[in-house]
């Protein structure tokens, strides 16, 4: 009796939970080329490969095959439990901790795709954008309605829930700034300290190589600190989107062999001791 019991089950439920495989099987991947087609004509509309339009679409269709995935393994997952007898809702109450903690964890979900919605919305950052977000400085890599993964300079993933980011510093919206700043002696020329930084600004924008990097002529801003061992000068410049890094290498570097070779001596930390006898 019980084996024909069982039988008669399989032959119901067991195929109607078959079918539910199948439909998450065939579903989701339809879906996800359906979205990955969309987004590719989309971002050939503007004729601009890498824009700000490409980005922002590459995103939302990250998330959208994120969400579409959750929502058709989590349908599919209460159909299969709703074909077992299973019902979620009293167990959940019967044992009250249990229940409480999914509130909870549910309250928080919702906190974090809400945000996550507003981000999108508001085009706070995209793919690839370089951002600054609770003290983590890197790369968006990955964006859901719940998280947003960041890989920093030193390769760690730092995966951060968006209910969590209350401010985030975009480094790659329109244009960036490189800024450099140069300790020189006291006993050094700062006058010939500040044209030989005048003199990299003027060599930068004849440079063939790093002349596409640049939006502007470098500025010299003068004198912006008296430290302790250090008359500290400043030259900067604006830059295209990311590429304000590889500027300030550049700007480094020529610092470092031109004032060598003008005779301007670059400071750095050092005690004076005076013995008296």
């Amino acid at each position: 009796m019980d084996f024909l019991q069982f039988g008669e089950w399989l032959k119901n439920n067991g195929l109607h939970i078959l079918l539910i495989l199948v439909f998450v099987a065939v579903t989701y991947p339809l879906f996800r080329k359906l979205i990955h087609k969309l987004s590719h004509k989309l971002q050939h509309i503007d004729g601009q490969e890498g824009s700000e339009v490409d980005k922002r679409i590459a995103t939302i269709a990250r998330v959208l095959d994120t969400t579409v995935l959750v929502t058709i393994i989590g349908t599919a997952f209460l159909m299969i439990l709703s074909e077992l007898a299973i019902p979620i809702t009293p167990v959940l109450a019967s044992v009250g901790f249990v229940g409480l903690a999914f509130g909870l964890g549910a309250q928080t979900l919702v906190k974090d795709m809400i945000s996550g919605l507003f981000i999108l919305i508001e085009n706070q950052y995209t793919l690839g954008d370089t951002i600054i977000v609770n003290g983590i400085t890197g790369e968006v890599e990955s964006m859901t309605l719940r998280n947003t993964v960041v890989r920093d300079v030193r390769g760690s993933r730092h995966f951060i829930p968006n209910g969590e980011i209350r401010m985030v510093a975009n480094k790659s919206r329109g244009w960036s700034r490189a800024l450099v700043e140069v300790g020189i002696t006291y006993d050094a020329d700062v006058d010939r300290g500040l044209d030989v930084l005048r003199m990299i600004g003027a060599g930068m924008m004849e440079d063939e190589e790093i002349r596409p990097f640049l939006l502007e002529a470098p500025v010299i801003t003068g004198i912006e600190g008296l430290d302790d061992w250090a008359v500290r000068l400043r030259i900067m410049v604006k830059t295209n989107p990311d590429d304000q890094f590889l500027v300030q290498r550049h700007i480094r570097r020529q610092i470092h062999v031109i004032f060598e070779q003008k005779g301007v001596e670059i400071a750095f930390p050092r005690q004076d001791i005076k013995i008296i006898k």
